[in-house]
């Protein structure tokens, strides 16, 4: 049986791979591979209702793309990677650590990933870094069930400071101050319901 092998933009963390797959399975295809970027689907592409795919994904902020030129296939990867390492290893993901991760990776100078993500992306790779950890943060944040400080220790900051700092940069709010509020709107939420 012909398979199918899709590029898909605005993936970026582990949920949005969770999300494509929902999506896929609720559409009656058959993931055999799901990461970021790229999906492989057990179907001949003939037999692919596009338009309702091509649907599905943007109503979840997805988009499919026809023709990848090397350098998004390198941004793709770039973002595999960084993902893996947020899941695995955060610790990794410190500056000049991560630098070094990606080009033993990928065989290539971190200049050159660095010039192709930013060329690519519109923003540079220590800020998408920046950003990930950050959005990581928010999600362990809104659980509520870690403290502040552990937060930052599980997601390889140094030191809370360092978090914070980035936090309030990103979300121009404290990771307090944003767990206060998470806290506030989930009874608000349950005051309403009752």
């Amino acid at each position: 049986m012909a398979s199918t092998l899709l590029y898909i933009r605005h993936m970026v963390c582990s949920k949005c791979i969770l999300v494509v797959r929902e999506q896929l399975v609720a559409l009656g295809l058959v993931p055999l591979r799901v990461e970021l970027g790229e999906v492989e689907l057990r179907h001949d592409p003939a037999t692919i209702d596009w338009p309702r795919l091509r649907q599905c994904l943007e109503a979840e902020g997805f988009e499919i793309l026809d023709q990848l030129s090397p350098q998004q296939r390198l941004v793709a990867q770039i973002k595999e990677i960084i993902a893996h390492l947020l899941a695995s290893e955060p610790a990794a993901l410190r500056s000049g650590h991560f630098s070094r991760q990606l080009s033993e990776r990928l065989q290539r100078r971190f200049a050159y990933l660095s010039d192709v993500f930013s060329a690519t992306e519109g923003l540079s790779l220590e800020q998408f870094v920046i950003r990930q950890r950050v959005e990581a943060a928010r999600c362990l944040l809104r659980e509520g069930t870690l403290p502040v400080g552990r937060v930052a220790r599980e997601l390889g900051y140094s030191n809370l400071g360092h978090l914070s700092r980035q936090f309030q940069r990103e979300t121009g709010t404290s990771p307090t101050e944003f767990r206060q509020q998470c806290l506030a709107t989930a009874a608000s939420q349950l005051s309403d319901e009752q």
